[in-house]
């Protein structure tokens, strides 16, 4: 009885669903320069209805001596469902001025099933000196010039297909009643259905921990690196403060330890520097002050001044770089 109740409600709206006047809606722009970098987000619509496509370009135009690194955009932008994709990177460009320019362009089309505002967030670039082909990821970038340029959120009205004045519980007469069969399920057949549900978890959970993991054939250390150059970036542009900068350079730095140490995710602190201090003393006394003042932070309420971020990130790479050099040493020793 409770079934078919459920499926009267359900039947009820479908039934109630009309089709609603197309939505004429203008696009939205954004753009953005620095220097001589270029940076611009078009929405196709600022409203849309439930389900419908929507049209995102993102273009970056940068010197020739530079190059763009973009997002991994994978099934999902926020809480739209990316359903198609185009990118083209690296095209030649000519620009005003008349200078060797390169063009990064995508294309994304986007659903949503929510109703109401729903946001795009911000998207972001990374610039970054352009490495000759011998160059290898890790040797072959000026890491001190890195940059990122980012885009504002964007809210997009959607609306639902319902009309206004249709009403789920009184839906339209459309002819006689239809009457479904039943059929009754031996209460034991819920097994192997909750066997099957767990199993396509896990692989599903696999899946997006082996993404998450590969991020395009991006090694740990140049990720690491990627994440420095940006959070260097944001504080530059003062859009952080101490506390949130400290932290975040703690993340960083603890994610990079935990990756070498074959952590799947985050290290404590106190992990991190009793790994440093089995293997190299000198690395967890450079990190120990900036990890110990990041925890302070979080857990004990004191904050982090702006000289003493100012001196983090001077030294930031270097420190990257003995991990590195760290993290070659332990492979060579392990495979001697």
């Amino acid at each position: 009885m409770n079934g078919m109740r459920m499926f009267g409600v359900w039947a009820a709206i479908l039934f109630s669903v009309v089709t609603a006047p197309s939505v004429n809606a203008d696009p939205i722009v954004q753009r953005q320069t620095d220097g001589p970098m270029e940076f611009s987000l078009r929405v196709s619509d600022s409203e849309t209805l439930v389900a419908e496509p929507l049209q995102v370009e993102l273009e970056v135009i940068v010197p020739g001596d530079l190059q763009v690194v973009l997002p991994d955009f994978m099934d999902s932008l926020g809480d739209w469902e990316i359903v198609a994709k185009e990118i083209r990177e690296d095209l030649p460009h000519a620009s005003a001025a008349g200078t060797d320019s390169r063009r990064w362009w995508v294309r994304l089309t986007l659903e949503s099933l929510q109703t109401g505002e729903v946001k795009i967030p911000s998207v972001e670039v990374q610039t970054l000196p352009r490495q000759s082909e011998n160059q290898s990821d890790e040797i072959g970038i000026d890491w001190e010039k890195a940059g990122s340029l980012a885009t504002q959120p964007i809210a997009i009205h959607m609306r639902s297909v319902l009309s206004e004045s249709a009403d789920p519980m009184k839906p339209e007469p459309i002819a006689e009643m239809i009457s479904l069969p039943t059929q009754t399920t031996p209460s034991s057949s819920w097994m192997p259905t909750v066997v099957v549900g767990l199993v396509g978890v896990l692989i599903a959970g696999a899946v997006v921990l082996f993404r998450m993991r590969s991020r395009g054939g991006i090694s740990d250390a140049v990720w690491a690196r990627r994440r420095l150059a940006d959070l260097r970036t944001q504080w530059q542009k003062q859009k952080l403060t101490p506390d949130e900068c400290s932290r975040q350079l703690s993340g960083i730095f603890r994610d990079r330890i935990g990756s070498m140490m074959g952590r799947e995710s985050t290290v404590t602190s106190e992990d991190a520097l009793a790994c440093l201090q089995e293997s190299e003393p000198a690395v967890s006394e450079n990190l120990r002050a900036m990890l110990t003042r990041a925890d302070e932070v979080a857990f004990a309420g004191i904050s982090a001044n702006s000289a003493e971020v100012d001196a983090w990130l001077d030294v930031a790479n270097d420190w990257m770089g003995q991990l590195d050099t760290l993290q070659t040493r332990l492979s060579q020793e392990a495979t001697a």
